[in-house]
This record gives C-alpha cells, structure tokens and sequence, in this order.
C-alpha cells in the first residue's frame, strides 16, 4: 500500500476522508494532521513518515499553499491529493501551485482510485530504462526461453547485476525449466509490496545461472495484484539490479499495465506463422491502448527459418519495430532444457542471443560471420 499523511482541520472531514482512502485498498492513512505543521515539524514529518501521498483539504487555501511549497523542497518524491467542496476553477489553481490531482469531497471510491494512480504517476510514474518486459503475441512463442537465454547472457556473458520477475502468475514455467523448487516467489513479492525489504527480498529469491529470478509458484489464493503492488516492487529492485526483465502472460491486465507503461521497452515474441504474425499487431495496439509510447514496443521474430517474412516485410506488416530475428535451433534448445541449462554461444541462435543481450546492456556484440568453404573445409 502506498502510505499517506491527512490534513484537514475538520475532523468529519478528516475521518470521512480517511475511511475512503481506506476503502481503496491502496492507501494506508500514518498520520493525521488537524493543522498545517510548522517548518521544523514539516522536516521532521517528512523524514521520519516518507509518505506517498500527502492528502491535503482544498478548503484552505493557506494549506494548500504551505503543502505544496514544504513537501517541493523536503520530500519531491511525494505526490498532494487535494479534496475540496464545490472546487470549479479551483482545480486549475491547484494544479499550478503543483498539485498532482484534486477531488470533490466526499469522493467517491472509483474517482479516488483514479486519482491516486494519477497523481503516483504525475509524480513518479516515469519510465524505468532498465526495465524490458516481454510477451508473447500467442502462447507458445518462446517467449520464456527468450527471456532465460537473454538473463543467463546477460549476466554470466556481460557481468550484469540481471533480475527476472515472472508476471504470468497461473502458467509461468521457469521454475520448470531451470530445474527450481521455489520456497516464495512473485506473488509473496507482491503481497508485501508496500514493505517489502532486503531480508524478505532475498528469501524468495532462486538464483540460477547467474541470475536472479523472481518465480512463479501457480498457487491459487493470495491477493490479485493491482497497478500499485507493481509500481512498489519494481521501485524497489530498480536501484538493485542493472536490468530487469519481465515475462508477462499474453494479455496485459489492470495490474500488469504498469509493467508496459513504465518498461524501457516491451517486447512482443512471434513466429513467422499466420496466426502470430496477425495477433502481434494486435498486441502492438493493445499495448499502446493502455498507454505505452509506440517507440518503446517492439517486435522479435523467434524461430525464423529461411524464407520467413523478412525484417522490413514483417515491420511493414506490424507497423513496429524489428528489435532482433532468432533463429530456429530446436536440436540445441532442446538439449538445454532437457538438462535445465541455458544455450551456449556455439550456436547460431545462442550468437543471436548474446547479440540480443549486449543491445539491452548498452554492449554491442559483433556475431562471427558464416565460415566460407575452404574455412569449413580445413576445419
């Protein structure tokens, strides 16, 4: 839960407020404040509570005001939500003063949901650039053995510091294929979100080729994610990792949209069959329709055979951007995951893999060109 400081000098106000960001299921009220608080108890209010969001009655002006100008100067990670009565043209001079989003009193708990995301993302909703998210156009793209290859290469090939959150929470099978029994995972992650810390961020934790990975474990029962349990658990692992891939399920939710919408890019894996091809289009739209810029998504072309649609034909055809083409090794996959290992860089898919890697890393790797004959002969 994303926690929060109230001011209102009415205490029904101040309760009736509380109750409704209690009922959101997103806010937990720390402090009730009657007055608006002198310079030194602002300091000391702010450091010690960090809030998310300080909550702030419209109908006094002067709080407003005071508000906006000490929460600017000691807190500037922390969002003001206003309420106020009969605000008419208040709301654009709330806005100027700075605050994130302003709402009629009572609010109602659709309108303040609404408000609090717009006011976190007014605030702190921009892009992570070590974040990339990928899903696939249709179930069985390849999209998690993309994602293990690419992190195993990542970090064992390239030395970085790689994280992965699986978000398919029903079907995900990492732990299947790097051989894992997880203890906790991504949904434990979750629910603790908004408390999550180091210790409990290491047990449930699997470590596996280098990498460290967040898993799934199927269980039904625990909470359903909303926006907010992600917007907090992928705050707290941005400043742990050097990057962080996401493998998403093929349709994006309510909850998982704030994987897209923050993702340095989003990365959406099909083959060069029919049905793929037309659902990742399909994809692409959808993901802009829940906010993600068209220049942060992208398409890669898995399991590509000679004579498949090429890279301009299928950038034509998308409407997007070709990131990168994989491809087709079943032989060597298949070995790999049949030992719970990752691809070698002896392949023509493991080069592609690496390739991959080093564009995410800021590290370009130059793959060997084919050997010409006599090259192959002699060896």
């Amino acid at each position: 839960m994303f926690e929060a400081v109230l001011l209102s000098a009415d205490p029904v106000r101040r309760r009736i407020m509380q109750e409704a960001l209690r009922e959101t299921g997103q806010v937990s009220v720390n402090r009730l404040l009657d007055s608006v608080p002198t310079t030194y108890e602002f300091a000391r209010l702010l450091n010690i509570a960090q809030p998310d969001l300080f909550v702030v009655d419209y109908d006094n002006a002067t709080s407003i005001a005071a508000v906006v100008s000490n929460v600017l100067e000691r807190s500037p990670s922390t969002a003001v939500l206003a309420f106020g009565s009969g605000l008419g043209d208040a709301q654009e001079t709330a806005h100027k003063l700075g605050v994130e989003a302003v709402v009629p009193y009572p609010a109602d708990v659709p309108t303040l949901v609404a408000a609090i995301d717009r006011a976190i993302h007014e605030k702190k909703g921009e892009s992570i650039d070590n974040l990339y998210a990928f899903l696939p156009a249709k179930a069985g793209c390849g999209t998690s053995t993309l994602v293990l290859n690419t992190a195993a290469r990542l970090a064992g090939s390239l030395g970085k510091r790689t994280l992965v959150l699986e978000a398919d929470l029903r079907s995900g099978a990492l732990d299947i294929m790097i051989g894992a029994s997880p203890t906790g995972g991504s949904q434990q992650v979750l629910e603790l979100a908004g408390q999550i810390d180091t210790f409990q961020w290491e047990n449930n934790i699997t470590r596996a080729h280098e990498v460290d990975f967040l898993l799934t474990r199927r269980e039904a029962g625990g909470i359903i994610p909303d926006w907010h349990h992600y917007h907090q658990v992928l705050d707290f692992a941005r400043p742990k990792y050097d990057i962080i891939l996401v493998d998403l399920p093929e349709l994006v939710n309510p909850a998982t949209v704030e994987i897209v919408r923050r993702a340095a890019s989003t990365f959406v894996i099909c083959t060069a069959e029919i049905a793929p091809l037309k659902l990742a289009k399909l994809r692409c739209e959808e993901i802009a329709l829940w906010g993600a810029p068209k220049s942060r998504i992208n398409i890669l072309l898995n399991r590509s055979q000679p004579g498949d649609m090429g890279v301009e034909e299928l950038k034509a055809y998308t409407g997007q951007d070709v990131a990168a083409v994989f491809p087709n090794d079943y032989k060597n996959l298949r070995e790999a995951m049949n030992h719970g290992s990752v691809l070698t860089v002896n392949s023509a898919l493991g080069q592609a893999v690496l390739a991959f890697a080093g564009q995410l890393a800021g590290t370009p790797i130059v793959q060997p060109k084919p050997a010409g004959l006599l090259r192959r002969l002699f060896r």
